[in-house]
């Protein structure tokens, strides 16, 4: 194809479907796994009631802690969108052309999409829904959380709940030589993240956030993926709740033919993990006007 609009339409196609593809295998995955992991319990638990420990005891305790836990999680998001009212960070674009060479080039994206695994009938997983745009004025910055919550003693690989979402930018570059260029992405992350986990005797509970950055380009194939964790927090005891207010820079390089189109392609990963009462993962960039996600521009050099 050598008009921009066919392949534009023809890329966007491509991504889509196999993110699509991408979420319902994961989905496929998390079930069979609730199911594997639940005939598990089944089983122990006839052996814990024949040692004569009362599980119906322990069922109890569990129901008391998460409703301890979400009076507490209600009280830490009500404190964090309250400061998510008011930006705690510029959000001037930070293009850094002062240090670029004068022939560097600066793109805006021409498409983003949100993609996730998130299941209308899973009650221990939610994320935004938004749909894709097509064509972009340049900015596209979105607002988007997911969470994962647990339940019950997490023994066993029971009470999971688990998230994974993407948001896709799109970026068109038609290169003037045939060399390896520097492809430099901004990412933008307004937000606030929580992860909490109280782990103990006969339980088995762990909490995780990941939030990731990742680049690949397309120009006759797919040149390969470059990623970094900006943010990976967890533990089987843990409660942390705070502000994550960054713009990131990733340093990549690719080889590119002269005078043919080249579509770079910039993700956003946000990972949720959450095992047994009380556990909580939350990444959010959405609640309040100071919370958002964006890959603004990529500098080409």
């Amino acid at each position: 194809m050598t008009n921009l609009s066919d392949m534009h339409a023809e890329m966007i196609r491509q991504v889509s479907e196999e993110r699509n593809r991408e979420m319902a295998e994961l989905m496929a995955e998390k079930r069979a796994e609730a199911k594997a992991a639940e005939e598990r319990e089944k089983s122990a638990l006839k052996q814990i009631s024949s040692a004569g420990i009362d599980v119906a005891k322990l069922d109890g305790v569990n129901a008391a802690i998460a409703a301890d836990s979400k009076k507490e999680l209600e009280e830490i998001e009500a404190k964090l969108n309250q400061q998510s009212q008011e930006a705690a960070y510029s959000d001037e674009i930070a293009n850094g052309t002062a240090i670029l060479p004068t022939d560097a080039t600066m793109l805006t994206p021409a498409w983003v999409g949100a993609f996730s695994d998130n299941a209308a009938d899973d009650p221990l997983t939610d994320a935004s829904d938004i749909g894709t745009q097509l064509v972009l004025p340049g900015g596209a910055c979105k607002n988007y959380y997911n969470w994962a919550s647990g339940a019950g003693s997490g023994n066993f690989g029971t009470g999971v709940g688990k998230i994974q979402s993407w948001i896709d930018f799109g970026f068109w570059f038609k290169p003037t030589q045939s060399r390896f260029y520097s492809i430099r992405p901004l990412f933008r992350f307004r937000g606030y993240y929580i992860v909490k986990a109280d782990d103990g005797f006969f339980t088995s509970k762990f909490a995780r956030v990941t939030v990731s950055a990742w680049t690949n380009v397309h120009q006759y194939n797919w040149k390969g993926w470059n990623h970094v964790d900006v943010l990976n927090k967890g533990d089987d005891n843990i409660n942390i709740n705070k502000r994550f207010d960054d713009d990131r820079y990733t340093y990549n390089t690719y080889l590119l033919g002269a005078n043919d189109w080249a579509y770079i392609r910039c993700t956003i990963g946000l990972w949720a993990y959450a095992r047994g009462s009380g556990s909580y993962a939350k990444n959010d960039f959405s609640t309040g006007n100071a919370n958002y996600l964006c890959v603004p521009h990529v500098h080409v050099v």
